[in-house]
């Protein structure tokens, strides 16, 4: 095995270990064990375990916020760029969805947000802003308050993706999961467009 590989399981292995036990129950002597590497390899390949787990939270959220930059980006009326966002975030959390749990543990025990992960976040926040923003110069969007539509679509998405098989479990024994998902991202997707443009009400 060569350094590279070494450090690809490292990085894997610590990924898996801190969403499911959190950055302080995810031990070196853990991951390392899991990656089949030497107490030294964290130190050797990342300096530290904080180090490591920064670049865990770098690279995942770095991830997610190129997305919805891309997303925000594309050709188009604001409300089909919106949903174009929505597309993104679901697509990544399906891609992704141990995400959410990098996080929970921190926000659970009352730490808050790491703090690597905040600039991908406003990231995150800012682009969606901007495509609301935009709408509502065009006339595309109703009078709005953009960073409030931005948390509104992140937190339904973030809901779904940490609660979504639980969900899907309540409705029944064996639920199609894909199938579901599908469902979920429809919904969100027509409920955003409705409220960024008539606020839900029927004609």
């Amino acid at each position: 095995m060569n350094d590279a590989d070494t450090a690809d399981r490292l990085f894997r292995e610590a990924r898996r270990l801190f969403a499911e036990r959190g950055y302080r129950g995810a031990s070196i002597r853990a991951i390392t064990a899991a990656a089949g590497a030497n107490l030294g390899a964290v130190t050797y390949h990342y300096g530290s375990k904080d180090a490591l787990h920064r670049a865990v939270l770098e690279t995942v959220f770095g991830d997610m916020a190129g997305r919805v930059e891309n997303a925000a980006r594309v050709p188009g009326r604001a409300v089909d760029r919106l949903r174009s966002v929505v597309r993104a975030l679901f697509g990544f959390f399906l891609e992704a969805p141990d995400t959410p749990r990098l996080i929970l543990h921190q926000l659970v025990t009352g730490e808050g947000i790491p703090e690597p992960v905040l600039p991908f976040l406003r990231r995150n926040l800012g682009a969606i802003r901007t495509v609301v923003a935009d709408g509502m110069a065009a006339r595309e969007i109703r009078p709005l308050d953009p960073t409030l539509v931005a948390f509104t679509i992140i937190s339904q998405v973030v809901w779904f993706a940490i609660a979504g098989r639980e969900v899907a479990a309540i409705l029944g024994p064996n639920p199609d999961h894909a199938r579901f998902a599908a469902q979920i991202e429809q919904h969100v997707t027509d409920v955003v467009t409705r409220f960024v443009t008539d606020g839900g009400a029927h004609p």
